[in-house]
């Protein structure tokens, strides 16, 4: 499937997730954007490493529980240093790489044809490997990049900002209220019995979905993985994931207007870093030392929590958007080696999942349920360590990946040459 390269070419021009729109004269692809994204590359992987190996609902729960100090290490650095940061990393990209697309004369129809792919795609990941798939979410989503085409940078930054506020003020009602209600013997009761029934039910929810992965039934396995992602999707909305994937796209979009993706931008990328550092910092630090189980992280701690990911997420993604920017754009084997990998940002993606679900699963080595923090992260590395080279080697030798040379060739209905 994949489409043979004349030359080890890094250098064309990047689309949502991997190659836009196919290959391209060396001069015109940016190296840089490619590298960023094999960097968040490496940060989905190290986020969603624990994931593979336990239910949706163990996020719900606080499980699994650090059982040694280096698992509590290695759980509070994963929430301060990656945490939230890369799938809004990767929106920005998503949102550079669509509104590229439309302003080189790409007709809405083909974009829409695109993100219908990209959800068909998402649909055989979850049906196949994995509830935690964000590549549906993107397809439903990207189509505000084709409602907002028209707008200025200043109103797509404007309208992000008002989007990131939404989930702080729904937190900042629910506390209310939650407070009020509690002011009263019988709301208090209340509340702890809404509590201790919720509490039962996701345990034994995570108790069936352990058994139905840990098990060969491949059909149950389909069915809890559709489950899970309405779960999970149900959660996002309420921690406000999806409205900052909304949000990051609307500033990727402004971003790529506003010329800040080419390789003139580096003093803009400068400015970014070093107002983007310090609140990502601070944010970051108080998400991870207070973060908790997601569903019972009610009355001011969720509102904290959600002031701190609403905050540290994005800014957290332009500090490392902008941080390794400015590290890489000299070029070099560090940065050709990252591009090789964002190069093939779906492959690479749907791999991962590949690698981890064949560990995890009960047609596999069944170590579902059974992976600590640190050994997860260790994983991740790892993973991550041999897909490197691989990239490169295969670059070397093809223009596409084999899952972007699916994805171009059913968006345009022919075989990319």
């Amino acid at each position: 499937m994949a489409h043979h390269a004349d030359h080890a070419d890094v250098t064309r021009e990047p689309g949502p997730l991997d190659s836009a729109v196919g290959p391209r004269p060396g001069a015109e692809r940016i190296v840089v954007i490619d590298a960023v994204r094999g960097v968040a590359l490496l940060g989905i992987v190290v986020v969603n490493a624990l994931l593979f190996f336990w239910p949706v609902h163990a996020v719900a729960l606080g499980l699994p529980e650090p059982a040694t100090a280096l698992d509590a290490a290695a759980a509070w650095f994963v929430a301060f240093a990656f945490e939230g940061k890369y799938f809004t990393l990767f929106s920005l990209l998503f949102g550079i790489g669509i509104t590229m697309q439309l302003g080189r004369g790409h007709p809405p129809r083909r974009i829409r044809r695109r993100l219908l792919v990209l959800a068909a795609i998402g649909a055989l990941h979850v049906s196949l490997l994995w509830w935690g798939d964000i590549l549906l979410h993107y397809a439903i989503l990207g189509g505000v990049l084709l409602l907002t085409r028209e707008w200025a940078p200043r109103r797509l930054v404007r309208t992000a900002v008002i989007v990131l506020a939404i989930p702080i003020v729904l937190q900042l009602a629910f506390a209310g209220l939650a407070g009020i209600a509690a002011l009263s013997p019988e709301g208090s009761a209340a509340i702890d019995a809404a509590m201790a029934e919720s509490t039962a039910a996701f345990l034994a929810e995570h108790d069936e979905a352990l058994a139905t992965y840990r098990s060969r039934d491949v059909a149950a396995q389909v069915a809890q993985r559709w489950s899970d992602w309405a779960f999970a999707t149900f959660g996002t909305l309420l921690n406000g994931m999806l409205l900052i994937v909304v949000a990051m796209f609307l500033l990727g979009a402004a971003a790529q207007k506003g010329g800040w993706t080419g390789p003139d931008a580096v003093d803009r990328w400068r400015w970014a870093f070093w107002r983007a550092l310090p609140v990502a910092l601070v944010a970051n630090a108080v998400f991870a030392s207070v973060r908790g189980p997601e569903a019972f992280a009610g009355g001011w701690q969720g509102v904290v929590i959600a002031l701190a990911f609403v905050i540290g997420a994005p800014s957290g993604a332009l500090a490392i958007a902008s941080g390794v920017a400015l590290a890489l754009h000299g070029g070099g084997p560090v940065t050709v080696a990252l591009a090789a990998v964002g190069r093939l940002a779906l492959s690479t993606y749907l791999t991962q999942s590949l690698v981890f679900t064949t560990l995890a699963y009960g047609y596999g080595l069944t170590w579902y349920g059974a992976v600590s923090h640190a050994q997860a992260l260790g994983l991740a590395v790892l993973v991550f360590a041999l897909q490197v080279p691989l990239a490169l080697a295969y670059t070397r030798r093809f223009a596409f990946g084999p899952i972007e040379w699916a994805w171009r060739a059913l968006t345009y209905g022919r075989r990319p040459t």
